[in-house]
């Protein structure tokens, strides 16, 4: 049809609209410090949010002497009292060992979370972009290849026939930790929750650590909300925003122009 855009086509979603949003990160705390204003905003407003953490986190610390499965049992805790600090219904976790996550999108890792896409029904998942220039740790990409992967071949029943659970396809994917947002989320009112579910992880963030982390966190939120505002995404009030790239199912697919939506 002439005079229609490819913008047209294919809109992308509004992720604070998602009603059931299932997050996906790869170690404990990824979520909270991606995205975790953000999902005190969703569930504020009344949305269901669930967790599923890839790893057991046992590889965080640089402590020469610490006990991997104790290090693992410790952020079990700390990950459940973050989710509680946000709202968050349930929390499934998946136990690959810390940077072992299977790379680019094997089934090892793609077959169970479409399985949990299909038994959570969301109309969102949220995970890291696994396109992040620079991005060296794999468990990162590997987690966000999976999770992009999942939530295209969710909706297809030939792949996985799995009784009892029907194909599901999530209305979009947001992906946190993204160089090239399309969403910007005012979060103001929710910041001071995101950094108390971060501190949650005690064994990971102490001390200077933690201090260097609140500077970064806030600088970056602030020159997000400078963006947002020139853009015309967010109201002058706005001092605070978590970004995000979301695409629906029908971008993660031979759609040459989605780097640019």
């Amino acid at each position: 049809m002439p005079g229609v855009s490819l913008r047209d086509l294919f809109p992308v979603p509004s992720l604070m609209k998602a009603r059931n949003v299932l997050v996906v990160q790869p170690h404990p705390d990824d979520a909270e410090w991606g995205a975790g204003a953000t999902i005190a905003a969703l569930t504020s407003s009344g949305a269901e949010v669930n967790y599923v953490t890839v790893t057991d986190g046992g590889w965080g610390s640089v402590d020469p002497e610490v006990d991997p499965s104790e290090l693992a049992r410790r952020r079990r805790e700390e990950q459940a009292e973050a989710a509680r600090v946000l709202g968050v219904s349930e929390m499934a976790w998946l136990d690959f060992p810390d940077g072992n996550v299977p790379t680019g999108a094997d089934p090892a890792l793609r077959s169970p979370l479409v399985r949990l896409i299909r038994s959570y029904k969301p109309d969102a998942v949220m995970g890291p972009d696994p396109w992040l220039p620079y991005e060296a740790h794999p468990d990162h990409y590997g987690t966000g290849f999976a999770v992009a992967a999942a939530v295209v071949l969710a909706g297809l029943e030939p792949p996985y026939r799995l009784p009892g659970l029907n194909a599901h396809s999530p209305a979009m994917l947001a992906m946190y930790n993204t160089s090239r947002p399309n969403t910007y989320v005012g979060v103001d009112a929710f910041w001071e929750k995101k950094l108390s579910a971060i501190a949650a992880h005690s064994s990971q963030f102490q001390g200077p650590v933690w201090e260097m982390g609140r500077l970064y966190l806030r600088a970056q939120a602030e020159e997000l909300a400078a963006r947002a505002r020139a853009l015309g995404k967010a109201g002058p009030g706005v001092t605070l925003v978590e970004s995000f790239k979301v695409l629906t199912p029908l971008h993660l697919h031979c759609n040459t122009g989605a780097e640019e939506w």
